[in-house]
């Protein structure tokens, strides 16, 4: 199961301690990015991982880096083409806590169960290489669509009907 996109451990986060997590990071005061958030940091982080996954999959990455407006700093697409599944996977850095989203062609398009079916085990650990390198979370997305039930600032500002991915991987 190792081998597997959405296995446990590191770096992996699911269930409880991830709903602890989400919570915890949850801030009342900020929408977009956390109070101690580093635009430095996060850049550079963002570049070295489309870096590593360039090198990991020995191509050249679509990269959305100009992003505003959101609780995302960027997203990376590594093309089917240079993945051993024939997809293309789409990696999305959070503002908050070096969390990150892999998504078989779009976030939301696939259950996590079926992208750990479409995604060949070889990517699945050169994906979980990179980020545990980085010292990035990888998070299951299936939680992440549920309804943002937390008491920080989306479902006052923006109404109901949000998700937790719009709260971390989202435009809002």
């Amino acid at each position: 199961m190792a081998d597997r996109l959405h296995a446990p451990g590191p770096p992996h986060l699911q269930g409880a301690p991830l709903q602890a997590l989400l919570g915890a990071l949850d801030d009342h005061q900020h929408l977009e990015r956390p109070a101690d958030y580093d635009h430095a940091r996060t850049q550079a982080r963002f570049e070295q991982l489309i870096a590593d996954l360039e090198l990991a999959f020995g191509c050249r990455c679509e990269v959305d880096g100009q992003v505003q407006d959101a609780s995302h700093h960027g997203r990376i697409t590594v093309p089917a083409a240079a993945t051993a599944s024939g997809v293309p996977l789409v990696v999305v850095l959070s503002n908050f806590a070096g969390l990150v989203v892999c998504a078989v062609d779009n976030p939301g398009a696939h259950s996590d169960e079926e992208t750990d079916l479409l995604v060949d085990a070889a990517d699945a650990v050169r994906i979980r290489a990179v980020l545990s390198r980085l010292d990035l979370t990888l998070v299951p997305e299936d939680p992440l669509w549920r309804a943002y039930d937390g008491d920080g600032p989306l479902g006052p500002h923006l109404g109901a009907g949000r998700t937790w991915f719009e709260r971390y991987f989202d435009y809002l």
